[in-house]
This record gives structure tokens, sequence and C-alpha cells, in this order.
């Protein structure tokens, strides 16, 4: 009876030991939980799965290497998918619920700017890093727990009112935008201040609601004023529709557009030949790491990566450099690391969040040629 208790006595220690063991294992594993918000119902669904398969492929690839790893641990990345509908309001609930009920320690995505302007006041709120992939709306700034990767409207503006001067010769420009939109209508004005103030002409500044469908009022206006390059600073179901109402006008002229535009849709569009629109990224790139990023990652989705792939991308993995040097989950731990940690060298180049959240990149001016995507010019403002 003894020996019986004994080895049962025996077996219990050895069960605890064991468990002890477990505990003291510097490969306890963990999760670092993530918000993906994007828009993946209505007409930009496109953008939102864009978001959505490079924060997943990011994922996995940290994933199959065991984990974001530090302090002797490794966390596993879960993303939360969630869809803001391209709605402000829709885009604040779900940023409010990844972080309260699904406790993200981040979040990542958001690509319009009134979407991201949502998402930025509630993670504000909350003390949780949001880092956008391409909401350039200079408003996005004043938001200390807001990141992005791509370059703010300011610095958009300021390089096409450059390129239209110098390259396309300072021709007079119309100019057609959404009002109701924080990105379009700030760029429009961006742009204007500084093509009149390298001495451009701008012969017409129109607007239009939101819900407009019927561009032929304004499009007959900046006819008239002789404009010859006409500058549609909106999203791409817009720009399909008006430059299609305005060639049916008789407008010849060049079309010139922001980092709205979506090349895929549009390369093969014969309207859109004599355009350029400013770029973040493309394909053939010589930035350090940019051809193992397409190489594999049309293995992994039977694609060439998007601009907006490669910037999520981007945004992803330099959120997983800041959790590595932060060395906790801890969201406000994970703010601080990106805002101190040396600059990120990703796939859409070298950049440095610094103290607003804005970096500092060169801004690439794409051409369509023969139904391909082509580098213009990059223009450096630094």
């Amino acid at each position: 009876m003894k020996m019986y208790r004994f080895i049962a006595v025996l077996l219990v220690s050895v069960l605890l030991l064991c468990a002890c063991a477990g505990c003291s294992d510097k490969e306890t594993s963990g999760e670092f939980r993530v918000g993906v918000v994007a828009v993946t119902s209505g007409e930009l669904f496109r953008k939102g799965n864009y978001i959505i398969t490079a924060a997943r492929y990011a994922a996995n690839k940290v994933n199959n290497d065991g984990g974001v790893k530090f302090s002797g641990q490794h966390y596993k990345v879960k993303l939360f998918p969630a869809d803001s509908n391209g709605d402000a309001e829709t885009a604040a609930k779900v940023a409010r619920r990844l972080i309260e009920k699904d406790k993200v320690s981040a979040i990542v995505g958001a690509a319009g700017s009134l979407v991201a302007l949502a998402v930025a006041k509630v993670c504000e709120e909350h003390n949780v890093p949001f880092i956008t992939p391409v909401a350039g709306t200079n408003k996005l700034t004043s938001f200390k727990y807001s990141f992005r990767v791509s370059y703010t409207n300011t610095v958009q503006g300021e390089a096409l009112a450059l390129f239209a001067l110098k390259d396309l010769k300072g021709k007079d420009v119309g100019v057609l935008f959404a009002a109701s939109s924080p990105y379009s209508a700030e760029l429009a004005r961006l742009f204007k201040k500084d093509y009149i103030k390298g001495g451009g002409r701008v012969s017409a500044f129109e607007s239009y609601a939101a819900g407009q469908r019927d561009f032929s009022i304004q499009l007959k206006k900046i006819i008239k004023s002789g404009a010859r390059i006409l500058f549609l600073p909106n999203n791409t179901k817009m720009v399909q529709l008006q430059v299609a109402q305005a060639r049916k006008l008789g407008f010849d002229g060049i079309l010139l557009g922001g980092d709205l535009w979506d090349p895929i849709e549009l390369q093969r569009n014969s309207l859109f030949k004599n355009s350029y629109y400013t770029d973040h990224w493309i394909p053939g790139l010589p930035i350090e790491g940019a051809a193992e990023f397409e190489k594999d990652y049309k293995k992994a989705n039977g694609v060439e990566p998007s601009e907006l792939e490669a910037l999520t991308y981007d945004a992803v993995m330099s959120l997983f450099a800041a959790v590595k040097i932060a060395g906790t989950v801890n969201p406000v731990a994970i703010h601080d690391a990106l805002v101190d940690m040396p600059p990120f060298h990703g796939v859409t180049g070298t950049f440095d969040y610094n103290n607003n959240g804005d970096p500092d990149k060169d801004v690439i001016i794409s051409t369509f040629r023969d139904g391909y995507i082509a580098v213009q010019e990059i223009i450096d403002l630094k």
C-alpha cells in the first residue's frame, strides 16, 4: 500500500516539475492581436481585399518563422479583419469593437482618409497605435497614436505641382474634386496653391457633391476655361466616370491624378492614355528586398502585389519591428517604439515615422504606356 502511495506521490511530483519547467520555458508563446480595418463590401472592395491579403501574407510569413520574437518568447500574430464598409461611422464602430472586445494591441488598414480619421479618433481615445498604408490627409498628423507609410497631401500636392510646371510645361489646369472628401478637397487646394505659387494658372476649380454621377456642368466649365490639364484627385470609380464624360465632351488634354487612382483598374483603359498620377511603388523598383518580396508574394497569392499591398506589407512589418523593440504587446510601449525606432527598411523604401507619424519619402510619378504602368519621374522634395 505504501509502495502504491509512493508511486502516486512520485508521479504527482514529476507532473508538477514538468508544469514548472513549462512555466519557466523561454519559448512560452502568446498572441499579438492586430486589427485590420478594410472595406470588403461595396464598390471599393478591391482595395480592402488588397489590405487583408497583404496583412495576412505578412502575418503568415512571421508566424511560419515562429512568430514575433522578443524577451525569449514567441508571440503568434492573430489578425482580426473588420469591414469598414467604406464608411466613417462604421469604421469607428469596428475600431472600438476591435480594441474593447477583441483586445487588439494595434490596428492597421483604413486606406481612405475619412475612414482613417474615424479609426484614428478611436485609437487616440484608447492609446492604441494605428498605421494606415495610404491615407494622405494632413488632418491625420495631429493624432499622436496614428502613423502612415505613405506621404502626406502636402508632399503630394507640391510634387504634382512641380511635375506639372516642369514636365507638363505649365499648361492651364482645370481641377474637379469631391467637396465632401477630406482627401480630395485638401489635395485639390494644396495643388492649386503650389501650382499658382510656381507661376502656373488654375483656370477652373470645380467641386462636386457626394453621390453625384453627372459631371457635365463642371466639365463644360473646365473645357471652356481653356484648361489643357485636368486634375482629378478622386477615387478610381469616380475618375472613370469623369474621364469618360470629359472625353465625350471633347477634352483631349492631359489627365493628372493622385495616389487614390488604382493603376490596376486603369492601365488597360485607353481613355487614360497621356495621363500621370502620383504613386508610392510599382514592381521592379530597385529597392533592397523588393524583388524577393514580389517573387514570394506572387508565389503565395498567384498575382503580383499592387502598390497598396506593398504599402500594407510595410505597415504590418514595421509594426512587428516595433513590437520586437518594445519587448511587449502593450499598445503604449508599441507606440513609443514606432516613434523611436531607427529607419525601417521596407519594400516601398526606407522611412522613419518620426514624432508626427509622417514618413519622409520620395514621390513617384507614374504613367500608362501601351497598357502597362511605368515610372515617369521620381521627385525628391527633401
